[in-house]
């Protein structure tokens, strides 16, 4: 039944927009896709392997600076340059990780923020190669073939179908043994450990994977916007992603397209009241911690274990 209800919801959401969304919509709903990979990137490091990272932006930047340059000064298909978007950051996670993963706690995020601070800066001050505050202008569309994603719907299916295809994989990584692994780790280091899961190891290679798919995602952006420049890749938009996926849920992956949607969608709802977003998103972050640590899908939940029992009960009231 749930299986069932997942592809429903899939084909309507490749179906719909695509018939009755104006292009303002779908270049919203392109924007939610790539932030969904971020979220389920981070959602793998910080909601099943526990450990926080405040340093995705710098990893989006790379992806975007890398494809776009790729695709700019060398004449790269984009697609190969995505593919590179996606190393280029994995790399880096991975080569820096073993070090600073040895890092818990709030010692972690600072350390994460430290990194996206100096990959933004890296961003700024490279001005013969990223063109500083002016960016990178010109970045052509993703193209397979005869086949140009240069329109708001071509995008969207492209994205969905990215974001539908990382979600499956990560579900299937997280209901494995490796997934199990994660979670034990997440629990308690130490009980890892004592059952030969080597925890170096593992949260270094998802670290990298998280920062893999902020790769992707960045590199879609600049194919999709065709200009980048470092404003996009602040600490601003890696605290923003973490708050996005508190208020959708940490430990769920639906949590994390919940948060990816919200993040996108709304400072458009709130683009009419000056600096409500800010209002609304922070509020949104106390009032679910203070009632549900698990966000909307541990509230969500709460609400089908609820309408369950009542169900159970009103038939035990029947048959009795």
């Amino acid at each position: 039944m749930q299986r069932s209800l997942i592809a429903l919801f899939a084909l309507a959401w490749l179906v719909l927009p695509g018939l009755f969304a104006p292009d303002s919509t779908l270049s919203l709903l392109v924007f939610a896709a790539i932030n969904l990979l971020q979220a389920v990137g981070l959602s793998l490091l910080f909601g099943f392997a526990g450990q926080i990272s405040l340093g995705q932006a710098g990893f989006y930047g790379i992806g975007a600076y890398v494809s776009s340059l790729l695709a700019t000064s060398l004449g790269v298909p984009p697609l190969l340059g995505i593919i590179g978007a996606a190393l280029a950051p994995a790399l880096l996670a991975y080569v820096i990780g073993r070090p600073i993963l040895r890092l818990r706690g709030y010692y972690l995020a600072m350390v994460t923020a430290g990194l996206g601070l100096i990959l933004h800066t890296v961003f700024v001050e490279w001005e013969g190669l990223t063109g500083g505050y002016s960016g990178v202008a010109g970045i052509p569309p993703i193209s397979l073939g005869a086949c140009a994603f240069d329109t708001p719907l071509s995008m969207f299916y492209l994205t969905t179908v990215c974001a539908i295809v990382v979600l499956f994989l990560a579900h299937r990584m997280v209901k494995s043994s490796y997934g199990r692994a994660m979670r034990t780790t997440r629990e308690s280091e130490a009980a890892a450990r004592s059952v030969g899961i080597d925890v170096s190891r593992l949260k270094t290679e998802v670290f990298a994977v998280s920062a893999g798919l902020s790769g992707i995602a960045g590199a879609l952006y600049a194919h999709y916007v065709g200009y980048i420049s470092p404003e996009t890749f602040t600490i601003d938009t890696s605290i923003n992603l973490l708050l996005a996926l508190v208020i959708g849920g940490v430990g769920s992956l639906w949590g994390a397209a919940i948060g990816a949607v919200l993040l996108t969608f709304l400072p458009e709802w709130l683009s009419q009241l000056q600096n409500a977003y800010g209002i609304v998103f922070g509020a949104l972050v106390i009032i679910l911690l203070t009632i549900e640590p698990d966000g909307i899908v541990g509230i969500v939940r709460r609400l089908i274990e609820a309408w369950r029992h009542r169900g159970v009960r009103n038939l035990g009231e029947r048959a009795a």
